[in-house]
């Protein structure tokens, strides 16, 4: 589902009291998804929607919202008031032409959980209206609430891509990202496929290649031929990964981590080869099923860790690997903004080990003269650079490839929406990823 929705001033309310329930799941570590999932179990995919805007509205703001709310209230009110006050707050921030519908709902929100509080939410909401832009002056002078995440995550990412890059990363991570799609080849080309979005109203901007992005986004439902499968919803960034591995026909070709299967099916979409997709997770594993359905394609998938191969490896070596390792997701903070909360800094270190594990498990599985193409969507060297760098240290058999013409053999990729240092054959629109593109010889 998309961000795409309208909220009705008459569904608002109701879309408040669930989004702070979420916001509330969220802070007790969940995740957005998950608490998405549990906050919106009974309602209506319109309410699910409404509800879904507003809980990224909300985490985008998380930092604005709550140093505002300290601003104008001397003590923290109650739990549920709070997390009402800081989603209204977000929304407001957004949406300034909204605030007379949007003050209003909050407050019959806030009275349908505390009927006592909803006095002190319409003063703080009220205030914020006339002194929105002293307040919102006042609390964006702290680096934390202007780029929405923590310090030791702002010190990291600039250390990672330097200050202008990793700047520029995080205010762009505070909008909505596009919604790109990849056209599946095998059954209609780009150029068919955006006259057929023109004639259902869509206006689209192809990426190359396979990608095509919406100049709004839509409903995946809204999607001319989604439910034939014309076309999946993937970022451009994540499409590099089966381009670069350039499946040929007849190779035999293992997707390590592969839920929920968008790089199988491209690799499938690319060439006639036989892919094995592993993914641990067995409810995840639905989704890869699912997809290829929908595709018209077909795997071998199972549910299984990778790294341990005595439970899945046949004995037959692969041409290709693409191993998209488990990560902190520092490159895709715009789609998942929770991410930033929701990590520490040990757990670079820790998903590091994880990386380490999977690569030495899967480099043996791979045949003399073939390659592993590895990949995480994070931009921490620890995570990316660092971890090649090892690798090749322990492994003088393996060698770096270039995945791009004229790209470094070690290529990192900030999110950005206008990327000048594009290479050929990389889109200028994408989320932030590392490849490395791995040989044995």
């Amino acid at each position: 589902m998309t961000e795409h929705t309208t909220k009705t001033s008459a569904a608002l309310a109701r879309a408040i009291v669930l989004a702070a329930t979420a916001r509330s799941l969220m802070n007790a570590g969940a995740s957005l998804e998950k608490a998405l999932e549990a906050s919106c179990r009974d309602v209506t995919p319109q309410e699910k929607a409404a509800c879904q805007a507003l809980v990224y509205t909300a985490t985008r703001r998380h930092m604005l919202a709550q140093t505002v709310l300290s601003m104008l209230a001397q003590r923290p009110p109650e739990a549920q008031v709070k997390a009402i006050l800081l989603v209204s707050l977000a929304e407001l921030y957004e949406s300034p032409q909204k605030s007379y519908v949007i003050c209003n709902e909050a407050v019959k929100a806030v009275k349908s959980i505390n009927v006592r509080a909803a006095g002190f939410a319409n003063a703080c909401l009220r205030r914020f209206t006339r002194e929105r832009d002293s307040l919102c002056a006042k609390a964006l002078k702290h680096e934390e609430v202007r780029f929405n995440a923590p310090a030791w995550w702002i010190e990291k990412l600039r250390a990672a891509l330097g200050s202008d890059k990793a700047d520029k990363m995080m205010a762009l991570a505070q909008k909505r990202p596009p919604m790109t799609v990849r056209v599946n080849r095998r059954k209609t080309t780009v150029d068919d496929w955006r006259a057929l979005a023109q004639t259902a109203g869509l206006r689209t901007v192809p990426l190359g290649h396979s990608a095509v992005m919406l100049e709004s986004p839509v409903p995946v439902s809204e999607l001319p031929g989604f439910a034939e499968g014309l076309v999946s919803v993937q970022d451009a960034g994540a499409q590099l990964a089966a381009q670069f591995l350039s499946p040929q026909n007849g190779q035999r070709i293992l997707d390590a981590c592969a839920a929920p299967g968008g790089k199988t099916a491209h690799l499938l979409e690319l060439a006639d080869c036989s892919v094995t997709a592993l993914e641990v997770d067995s409810t995840r594993c639905g989704r890869i099923h699912e997809n290829l359905v929908r595709l018209g394609l077909q795997a071998d998938v199972r549910t299984s860790d990778a790294a341990d191969i005595s439970c899945w490896y046949d004995g037959n070596p692969f041409d290709s690997i693409l191993l998209d390792a488990p990560c902190t997701a520092s490159g895709i903070v715009r789609r998942h903004p929770d991410i930033v909360f929701s990590r520490r800094p040990s757990d670079i270190n820790e998903l590091a080990k994880q990386q380490k594990r999977l690569l030495e498990a899967l480099w043996p599985l791979v045949k003399f003269g073939g390659k592993l193409l590895y990949v995480v969507c994070s931009v921490f060297e620890e995570e990316g650079q660092n971890q090649i760098k090892n690798f090749l240290s322990r492994h003088p058999e393996a060698k770096l490839a270039p995945v791009a013409e004229h790209a470094p053999l070690m290529l990192t990729l900030a999110a950005s929406e206008n990327d000048q240092e594009s290479f050929p054959g990389i889109a200028p629109v994408h989320d932030g990823f590392f490849y490395a593109l791995l040989l044995k010889h």
